[in-house]
């Protein structure tokens, strides 16, 4: 488990300061409490291994997906462009 501040997590998962305090509120992140010079301050704890892995998974299906739709699209137009081209 890594523990980081709530600046450091929206900067590397490139979200905005208020929506990690709001899913630290919702529960949705696992947090802790340390003392930091005197003042109690919240830490976001991430397993690095799921987090990273569930993300990149979901990316990549989305990438797939689209890979296929535009592919599908390109052959279809190649066939259309090879068939005119025969009748010329």
């Amino acid at each position: 488990m890594i523990s980081m501040s709530i600046k450091a997590y929206a900067q590397s998962h490139k979200l905005s300061i208020y929506n990690v305090v709001k899913m630290t509120k919702n529960g949705t992140l696992k947090t802790e409490l340390k003392k930091v010079n005197g003042i109690d301050e919240i830490f976001v704890l991430e397993n690095e291994n799921i987090g990273l892995e569930a993300q990149n998974k979901e990316d990549i299906s989305d990438y797939e997906k689209a890979y296929f739709k535009l592919k599908l699209k390109y052959n279809q137009l190649q066939q259309k462009y090879e068939n005119l081209q025969k009748k010329i």
